[in-house]
């Protein structure tokens, strides 16, 4: 290509993104406002739509609306401030492909055997898309990140699941990455772009959309949005007020098209991000709060003049019962998840219109610390959520496949805070003798949702043999494939 077609080019994509930028800005909210009974009204309408935004590596609090100090999330505060807020809520794991895999089916990562780097759902998993579709919906997925590449089975029941071309992206800054290869083409433009096309296309029928934000991972954002330095963390800030902007021309959008008004918007997290606390950085090592602490926010076709907070503790298996409890939709079977319409109506100060008390747990994460390793052997860790502790414990690598039985761990394999006092995680429990008892008790919560059945599907989970293009497409993220 010659100079002049390079300078046209690149003239064209500056053109286009400052055109791009120009579709942050909101319209007054014009939804009606909605009551608490609104919430449960829902249940009833045929004309809802979902659009699933999942950022990736967004940890809870780097947003405002959950204390952080710096105003990284207009956007999505102010979604928060007028729906649903799930301010003590947690992912399955730290890493991506079993975070998600967890969220499509509401099941714990060892119940649905997405362990490893070349684990992969076989078609026998009912996943909420194809539920959807079953109910009328049409459904659209638009990804940047390979871990849910249709090879792993994350494209069953999408009607379009596509990873967008990538535009030459003038005018971002990228971290100086202590991986070299953790950066791919592109940037979540992209995917915002095909999403807006979508939205302007669609016709009347119910959608699902499922769209996945891929620059907070990789520490991108453009010039305009880089306003709180240049350091590590200072970066990370910069891509999620960048990724918060393309948050707002989605709403946008939803508005010009007239879909805010029956339209669900949910945005969480696969995992969190960790900047030295327990002597590392990045995620897909340990199950710390840093690495598991994501936002769910909801917000509602219509706007609630105060927004809820639930402060009762949620994790991601729990969004899917969540959201078909209610739009009236079937059940997610076999879940380990559970709605949380209830804990919805005692926060908003109506347990009359709620169905049962909230639930406090336990809540539970783990994470094969081989996942990437073909020849090695498991190396499992999991977490446990209370109220006011958490416990981490690594397990005998035999125990996920028995699912049953003490495992005899010495206590130095094991971890305990206490929320209340040491919500930062840094003064173990374990490390005084008198603690011991409460370290027994944990190990029996955790022995007891090991030993949960599998669904009948267990058994079919695949192994996948990755290509040289593929292993290559996740380094290009950060992971280290073997």
């Amino acid at each position: 290509m010659s100079s002049r077609k390079i300078l046209y080019a690149a003239l064209g994509v500056v053109l286009a993104v400052l055109f791009f930028l120009t579709q942050f800005q909101f319209k007054p909210d014009e939804r009606p406002i909605g009551e608490i009974e609104s919430i449960l009204e829902l249940a009833s309408r045929d004309d809802l739509n979902i659009v699933f935004v999942l950022i990736d590596t967004l940890r809870a609090d780097r947003l405002a609306s959950y204390g952080y100090g710096r105003p990284t999330s207009p956007t999505m505060d102010r979604l928060a401030s007028t729906g649903i807020r799930f301010s003590r809520h947690y992912s399955q794991s730290s890493w991506t492909k079993t975070s998600m895999a967890s969220i499509w089916t509401g099941m714990y990562p060892h119940r649905n055997g997405i362990l490893r780097f070349n684990d992969a759902l076989p078609g026998a998993a009912l996943l909420p898309a194809e539920i959807l579709r079953e109910e009328g919906f049409s459904t659209a997925a638009i990804w940047r990140n390979g871990w849910v590449a249709p090879t792993f089975g994350f494209d069953q029941g999408f009607e379009t699941y596509h990873r967008p071309s990538t535009g030459m992206q003038i005018g971002f800054q990228r971290r100086e990455s202590k991986n070299p290869y953790a950066k791919i083409a592109g940037s979540d433009v992209d995917v915002t772009e095909n999403a807006i096309e979508f939205l302007r296309l669609t016709g009347n029928d119910p959608f699902m959309l499922y769209l996945h934000y891929m620059d907070a991972h990789q520490y991108m954002s453009d010039e305009t949005s880089a306003l709180f330095g240049s350091s590590y963390s200072d970066l990370y800030d910069n891509s999620i007020h960048w990724t918060d902007r393309n948050i707002a021309a989605l709403i946008k959008t939803l508005e010009d098209e007239s879909l805010r008004d029956n339209t669900i918007v949910v945005i969480t997290s696969d995992h969190g991000e960790a900047f030295g606390e327990h002597g590392a950085e990045g995620h897909a090592k340990d199950l710390h709060t840093e690495v598991i602490h994501v936002p769910w926010i909801l917000s509602l076709p219509f706007s609630l003049a105060e927004g809820i907070v639930v402060n009762s503790p949620s994790e991601n298996v729990d969004i899917w019962p969540t959201l078909f409890d209610l739009m009236g939709a079937p059940e997610l079977e076999y879940a380990d998840g559970r709605s949380r319409l209830s804990e919805i109506l005692t926060s908003a100060g109506r347990p009359d219109l709620a169905e049962h008390e909230p639930d406090a747990g336990p809540l539970f994460a783990e994470l094969d610390r081989s996942w990437g390793k073909a020849e090695k052997p498991s190396d499992p860790i999991v977490a446990l959520t209370l109220p006011d502790n958490r416990y981490l414990r690594v397990l005998d690598p035999n125990s996920l496949r028995q699912q049953a039985g003490p495992h005899g761990l010495r206590r130095s394999t094991s971890l305990l805070y206490d929320l209340r006092e040491d919500p930062l995680e840094q003064n173990d429990l374990l490390q005084h003798a008198e603690n011991d008892a409460r370290a027994t008790k944990l190990d029996a919560m955790v022995d007891e949702i090991l030993a949960r059945p599998p669904p009948p599907w267990r058994d079919e989970v695949e192994k996948v043999e990755l290509s040289d293009m593929q292993k290559g497409q996740l380094r290009a993220i950060g992971y280290a494939i073997e």
